[in-house]
């Protein structure tokens, strides 16, 4: 079975939307703007989380050139 490869231009983009939107919910609630509930702190870090995950795997994906 295959491992499934990301496109490193949509994957990029991805991973930054999903680490810009995490951390701008921790920014409004750490400076005081707004405030969050338990549960929403946890969601803000696991879409942090999710988007290293996929910046790593973008980073790290291997290119398979056959050589002819």
């Amino acid at each position: 079975m295959a491992a499934r490869k990301r496109n490193p231009l949509i994957g990029g983009i991805f991973a930054m939307l999903m680490i810009g939107f995490g951390g701008y919910r921790f920014y409004l609630h750490y400076t005081g703007q707004t405030i969050m509930e338990s549960w929403q702190m946890i969601l803000s870090g696991a879409v942090v989380l999710y988007g290293l995950f996929v910046a790593y795997s973008v980073i790290t994906q291997e290119n398979d050139v056959e050589n002819e």
